[in-house]
C-alpha cells in the first residue's frame, strides 16, 4: 500500500464512517469538515467519483488547475494526483464544506462486468477513459440526485445504486476533461510533484521529510537531487514560495503581518521577519506601507 493510499485512508476514517473494502465492494463516503482539514495532493489506486455538495475553490487534478464550484461532479482514473483546494469563506454555516464521494477498484468494475452481462458495454467504456472528467449540468444533476439518495440507504441499497451510476459516469461525450496526467522523464516527474505538493500544501506545517516520503525518495538523495535539479535548497524553494504568497495577502491591506506569518505557514514571526527581508529587501511592515 503506498503512501498516499495510506494518507487516503486515514483521511477519511478520520473525517467520515469508512466503509471497509474487505466489507464492502465499494466505499462510499459523506464528508463534511473545515476546508483547512480536506486532503491535500493524493493519488490512489482507485476510481474516485466525488461530488461538491458545499463549497468552492480551486481543483488540481493531473496537469491541469481550474477553479470548481459547488454541485459539481468528477470522476478520477486511479493513479491521477489530485486535491481540492477550498475557499475558507465559503462554507455552511457551521463553517464546513462537503463533499459525497465513491471510490471503487478495477477489481470492482472486473467483477460486475463478470457477473452482470449486461453491464460488461459500460464497464468496457468506463475503463477506457483515461483522464478525469467533470459531468456536464444535466448528468452532473443526475449522479448528484442519487448520491444523495445513497446517505440514507442500507448497504444493500447502496450496492442498488451503484450498479445504476455505472451506467451513467461511463458516458462522458458530453463531459469535460479536467486533468489527465502524461508520463514523462523522471526528473520532470519529480519537480512537477514537489512544485505540485508545495502549492496544495505550502500554508500546512510541512517537513522536508513529508515531501521526500512523496516523492518517494530517501532524504539525503532527495537533497541532492533537488539541489542539482534547482540549484537551491527544499527549504528555500518553500520559504520564497510562501514569502510571494505573504507578499499577494500582504497588498491587500486586510491581515495583520503575525496573521500573514502563520497563514502562509510560518511558524516562527521573527524567523518570518528575516526570510521576508532577506528575499524582498525588506521588512514585511515596510513592503506593506509602500504598497
Amino acid at each position: 500500500m503506498n503512501r498516499d493510499f495510506k494518507t487516503f485512508i486515514w483521511y477519511f476514517c478520520k473525517n467520515s464512517t469508512m466503509i471497509s473494502f474487505k466489507e464492502h465492494s465499494f466505499s462510499f463516503n459523506n464528508v463534511s469538515l473545515a476546508p483547512s482539514e480536506q486532503i491535500g495532493l493524493h493519488r490512489q489506486p482507485l476510481w474516485e467519483l466525488s461530488y461538491i455538495v458545499t463549497g468552492s475553490g480551486m481543483r488540481l487534478i493531473g496537469d491541469m488547475t481550474e477553479p470548481f464550484q459547488c454541485g459539481e461532479v468528477v470522476l478520477i482514473p486511479p493513479e491521477i494526483p489530485h486535491c481540492w483546494i477550498f475557499n475558507n469563506n465559503d462554507t455552511d454555516s457551521n463553517g464546513q464544506i462537503s463533499n459525497i464521494t465513491i471510490t471503487f477498484t478495477n477489481e470492482f468494475l472486473d467483477n460486475c462486468s463478470s457477473v452482470f452481462p449486461e453491464l460488461r458495454r459500460y464497464i468496457e467504456q468506463l475503463k477506457d477513459i483515461r483522464g478525469a472528467v467533470k459531468f456536464d449540468k444535466r448528468n452532473a444533476g443526475f449522479i448528484a440526485s442519487v448520491m444523495k439518495v445513497m446517505c440514507g440507504q442500507n448497504d444493500v441499497g447502496r450496492l442498488s445504486s451503484m450498479i445504476r451510476l455505472l451506467s451513467i459516469i461511463s458516458i462522458t461525450d458530453k463531459a469535460h476533461i479536467v486533468g489527465a496526467y502524461n508520463m514523462i522523464d523522471k526528473k520532470r516527474e519529480r519537480l512537477n510533484m514537489v512544485h505540485t505538493y508545495v502549492i496544495c500544501n505550502a500554508t500546512r506545517n510541512i517537513s522536508l521529510d513529508d515531501v521526500v516520503r512523496y516523492v518517494g525518495m530517501n532524504r539525503s538523495a532527495f537533497c541532492v537531487f533537488f539541489k542539482q535539479a534547482t540549484g537551491k535548497t527544499f527549504v528555500t524553494y518553500l520559504n520564497e514560495y510562501r514569502i510571494e504568497l505573504a507578499c499577494q495577502l500582504l497588498k491587500q491591506k486586510n491581515m495583520s503581518v503575525s496573521e500573514i506569518c502563520y497563514h502562509v505557514g510560518f511558524t516562527n514571526i521573527p524567523y518570518f521577519n528575516r526570510t521576508f527581508k532577506r528575499m524582498k529587501g525588506c521588512s514585511p511592515t515596510k513592503f506593506c506601507n509602500d504598497e
